[in-house]
């Protein structure tokens, strides 16, 4: 994975996750690198970035969750 888009993603996870006083930093974080990107791509509109981006941020969110604890055994 690119460092570029390790960042976004991990930009869009906290500004998911993060505590509400730290959410519009986060916002405003993912938001720059979403906007940097597409200015890399030049025939690529916002929405078909997304589009394209939300495949891979669905499997790192799958990644970064706990899995779940299994019960204590009786």
């Amino acid at each position: 994975m690119s460092p570029e888009l390790e960042r976004l993603l991990n930009a869009l996870w906290e500004r998911d996750t993060a505590e509400p006083s730290e959410r519009a930093r986060w916002k405003a974080t993912a938001e720059r690198l979403i906007a940097d990107a597409c200015r890399r791509s030049p025939g690529l509109t916002r929405e078909q970035f997304l589009d394209a981006l939300a495949p891979r941020y669905e499997e790192f969110r799958r990644a970064r969750r706990k899995p779940p604890s299994l019960p204590p055994k009786a």
